[in-house]
């Protein structure tokens, strides 16, 4: 064969195909512009006096000094520190025995019981607050009961015991979910060997099993605690007068505009939860462990009537209050009349009537921005992900952890970084839709970017370098091998994304105009007006709605529910 026979091949190696770079610099471009770079107008502002442009003679720490010299500003910092710690710790404590039961002890409905744990996370807790006033509020139905019946009057629903409570039935199914994946994938045979010698089963518990799962617990309890740290919505609906850092700098914004104050209480925020990511990487430190054998057996399940009974019972009662603020708003929204009575007196829709004129701008709002957020996010993190696994580049962990940050990062400090960052300046996007989306996209691209990046990571290479090969460039090989492969990853993903930004509140709240007011915004604007009938009607909307997609989601990729929020 001659040399001419290997011309055209030669040709096609030298050819520089220009779109994969193109699509890398449009790549890190997006990411410096909208990720890095209001983050870092939020830092240099928290060092700038309100009002002051960015410049190296107006750098001071005056909004930090609050922190010393203010006694609202202490009360809001320690008041996060024990919502969340507490909030945390109960959580925890909650989720431990639910998944060791569901793990380790034969008890029936299995698979439904870890359905329904996720549901919690799938309803926004702010939610889940107001129905707590329903409940346990002044004249809440628990309350009227309990008093009428023993004539004890219960504590207040309000300050910090609501608050902690509310927020760790809303988030402790991380804690659950992780621990009981780790529990039922943990190596049944060295239980077994140590109940051979002897050992009794409380003994294999606190020496073998939970030791083993110790960096679970503890990833779960950071999940928990960076959610509790920036969680707005049910510190200000329960709270009261007992303020955290969210509702503090939310107050500086909606009060005074000071945006430079909230950026360093933001940056607070955020120094909290680098405290928390530094306990945990000193607990996996010390607690490494590796199972030296691989089995395809499950750990041993405990079969007998009591251990049964006695998990049963736990989780079921564990389950029932922790859906309990999702009933009642369900209930509650077909509750037309209910004053001094123990049931309903009138039952109807006529909730949703009233609330339907209210209902469809928020809905369609939330749609909007939601579904075009959700798009940003596909095209973003899919090519993202595919030239991070791909591609071999100086920074890609840097590009990997940029992405991952804003997930990281409680929602009202990316909502305050947005608010600094294009409120001036060369980009103004402050009360446009735009600032919404970016905002949404930044905070969820994560989802996308990690799903895709899993199902790229088992594609083998060899069928792009095939299509290559075959004449095909980049974006050929893209829409016509990769994507087809991972469209059920982009497609669960996506719809995770979509299903969380329906109810997102805590970059809403800061971002959002009277024009763009979400249907989260307008469940808040109802429970703040005490009008709860309305806010459950919208509410029970915003969960079948979630549901409906999270439920679509599990099923497009054959997957469980709460697979997708592992």
């Amino acid at each position: 064969m001659t040399a001419a026979a290997y011309t055209p091949l030669a040709q096609q190696r030298r050819t520089i195909d220009w779109i994969p770079i193109l699509v890398g610099v449009v790549t890190m471009a997006t990411t410096l512009v909208f990720l890095v770079y209001p983050l870092l107008r939020a830092i240099g502002g928290a060092f700038v006096p309100n009002g002051e442009p960015l410049a190296v003679e107006n750098l001071t720490f005056a909004n930090f000094e609050r922190f010393f010299i203010s006694a609202s500003y202490q009360r809001a910092f320690w008041h996060s520190l024990v919502v969340g710690i507490a909030a945390t710790s109960l959580a925890t404590l909650l989720a431990l025995p639910l998944a060791y039961a569901v793990a380790r002890v034969d008890i029936p409905f299995r698979r439904a019981i870890v359905a329904l744990a996720v549901l919690p996370l799938i309803s926004p807790p702010f939610i889940g607050a107001y129905s707590w006033i329903i409940l346990l509020g002044r004249n809440g139905l628990i309350t009227r009961w309990v008093a009428a019946t023993f004539d004890v009057q219960l504590p207040s629903i309000y300050g910090p015991f609501g608050v902690i409570v509310a927020l760790a039935l809303g988030y402790f199914p991380y804690v659950f979910l992780i621990v009981q994946g780790a529990l039922a994938a943990s190596d049944p045979y060295v239980e077994e060997a140590a109940r051979m010698m002897g050992a009794s089963r409380w003994r294999i518990l606190r020496t073998i099993t939970f030791p083993a799962v110790v960096p679970s617990i503890a990833a779960g309890m950071l999940i928990v605690f960076i959610k509790v740290l920036g969680d707005f919505g049910v510190p200000s609906i329960l709270g009261g007068e007992y303020q955290v850092l969210p509702t503090l700098i939310y107050y500086q914004i909606h009060g005074f505009f000071n945006l430079n104050a909230a950026a360093a209480i933001a940056m607070v925020n955020v120094a909290l939860t680098i405290g928390a990511l530094g306990v945990l990487a000193w607990v996996n430190r010390r607690r490494t462990f590796a199972t030296i054998t691989g089995v395809a057996r499950a750990s041993r399940r405990a079969t007998s009537f009591g251990a049964r009974l006695a998990a049963s019972l736990y989780v079921f009662v564990v389950l029932f209050v922790a859906l309990l603020p999702q009933l009642t708003v369900i209930v509650s929204s077909f509750v037309e009349r209910w004053s001094g009575s123990r049931i309903p007196l009138i039952w109807g829709l006529g909730n949703f009537k009233r609330i339907l004129t209210n209902l469809n701008q928020p809905v369609i709002n939330s749609l909007i921005l939601a579904g075009t957020a959700t798009l940003v996010c596909v095209v973003f993190g899919t090519i993202t992900a595919y030239y991070v696994s791909r591609k071999r580049f100086v920074g890609r962990w840097a590009l990997d952890l940029t992405i991952m940050l804003p997930f990281v990062l409680p929602g009202l400090v990316v909502g305050v970084a947005y608010l600094v960052g294009f409120n001036d300046g060369w980009i103004v996007l402050t009360g446009t839709a735009s600032i919404l989306v970016l905002a949404y996209f930044t905070r969820r691209a994560a989802y996308i970017f990690r799903s895709v990046q899993a199902a790229v990571g088992q594609i083998d290479s060899k069928l792009e370098e095939a299509s290559t090969l075959c004449g095909a460039d980049w974006a050929t090989t893209m829409r016509r091998v990769v994507v087809p492969l991972i469209v059920p990853a982009i497609l669960a993903g996506a719809i995770l994304v979509f299903a969380t930004l329906l109810g997102e509140i805590s970059v809403t709240i800061l971002l959002f105009s009277a024009k763009w007011k979400t249907i989260s915004i307008a469940i808040y604007e109802y429970v703040i007006s005490d009008e709860l009938h309305n806010a459950s009607a919208m509410g029970t909307v915003a969960i079948v709605m979630t549901l409906v997609l999270v439920l679509g989601a599990s099923r497009l990729v054959g997957r469980s529910m709460a697979d997708l929020f592992r």
